[in-house]
């Protein structure tokens, strides 16, 4: 799959916001009694769009500079490629679940009544089974009330079915989601179709997710402001954190109903997929080396949550350590199939070869 959608705009554009908005009218109206425009404990309706970050991003402050970010999505670039800092100055990358909220609910950036930082659930209208959580990093100023923009992998996880990392969007193209995947006459997805109103949805806020291993974040917190809490505490406050997941993580082994010990070898295919949330509820890049286990050894639950696999492939030499974030359905993966990150699989072929004979056993 393509690394990330085209765009045909002028790319020094880039402040012109002009891939936002959901501007065919939201479900939800904004309440005319005084009351926050967003409020815990409540659903909204409206429609997603892309965000394409490289539009709405505008060159960081200096470092001398001690003013509240104002452009008009509050995101801007780094000197960095792909890396951005959010409206809660926090990095962030195109491939994170974020969102850009509708200015009304987006709030004053200035108090403490905004969304900025926040947590939200999003779910398909149509298929609520279909969700993702997305941190708000900035301000859609094209969007309407209940309405929000989307990164491509927040997208995907709403409607897996749709081609959103091959698509090509034009913000002038009258042609639509719909029309790419008519079932009598569907359009090539490498069609030019707009960017705006390509999934419905009800939202809320809500809790962060579970955070992922602790050494995960590290590659991303590239400000000052960042990385000296995470060199320090790596040594001193983070030491006595590690203690409680790992305390957590070996509880496992004894209630893991599946007999699944330490040295016991299992084999099956191995294959490779793109999510980047899963039945673990950590959120986590396809670059990691992590699998989703088949669901005849995972289970429903998460006794396997964090343990580790040491994974070899006939025909390489390779050996892979990965950790389990995910279960593979039943109908994708049979007992002893694994469905590898794209990076583990790489490790011992391109992601052209599809499928690769495994053995693998818990360490």
């Amino acid at each position: 799959m393509a690394p990330i959608p085209r765009i045909l705009t002028n790319p020094l554009s880039i402040i012109t916001g002009a891939l936002f908005g959901a501007i065919s009218g939201p479900d939800s109206t904004l309440p005319s009694n005084g009351t926050n425009a967003t409020i815990w404990g409540s659903d909204y309706k409206g429609s997603a769009s892309f965000q394409n970050l490289t539009l709405v991003a505008s060159v960081a402050p200096s470092s001398a500079s001690t003013s509240i970010p104002s452009s008009s999505s509050l995101v801007y670039f780094t000197n960095q490629p792909d890396i951005y800092l959010g409206c809660d100055n926090k990095t962030f990358t195109s491939w994170d679940n974020v969102v850009l909220m509708n200015p009304l609910q987006y709030g004053d950036i200035s108090s403490s009544n905004t969304t900025c930082g926040e947590w939200v659930l999003i779910q398909n209208r149509e298929n609520t089974y279909q969700k993702s959580m997305a941190k708000v990093v900035g301000r859609c100023s094209e969007c309407a009330y209940g309405s929000v923009s989307l990164s491509i992998p927040s997208l995907d996880d709403l409607a897996p079915s749709l081609p959103f990392f091959d698509m090509t969007f034009d913000p002038t193209s009258s042609l639509t989601v719909s029309n790419l995947t008519d079932p009598i006459n569907p359009l090539s997805v490498e069609t030019p179709i707009s960017p705006y109103d390509l999934v419905h949805i009800v939202w809320g806020l809500s809790d962060p997710p579970n955070k992922p291993e602790p050494t995960k974040p590290t590659p991303t917190l590239t400000t000052s402001t960042i990385l000296k809490p995470t060199t320090t505490t790596t040594k001193t406050t983070e030491s006595p954190s590690p203690k409680p997941t790992k305390t957590s993580r070996p509880a496992p082994p004894p209630s893991p109903k599946p007999t699944k010990p330490a040295g016991k070898k299992f084999s099956g295919r191995g294959t490779w997929y793109s999510d980047t949330t899963g039945q673990c509820e950590h959120r986590y890049s396809q670059s990691d080396m992590i699998v989703a286990v088949n669901e005849a050894q995972m289970g429903n639950g998460k006794n396997l949550c964090g343990r580790k696999l040491l994974v070899t492939a006939k025909g390489s030499s390779a050996s892979v350590v990965v950790t389990v974030v995910d279960m593979c359905p039943s109908k994708y993966c049979n007992f002893g199939d694994l469905d590898l990150s794209q990076g583990a699989f790489k490790k011992f072929a391109s992601l052209g070869k599809g499928v690769l004979d495994l053995s693998w056993t818990f360490v």
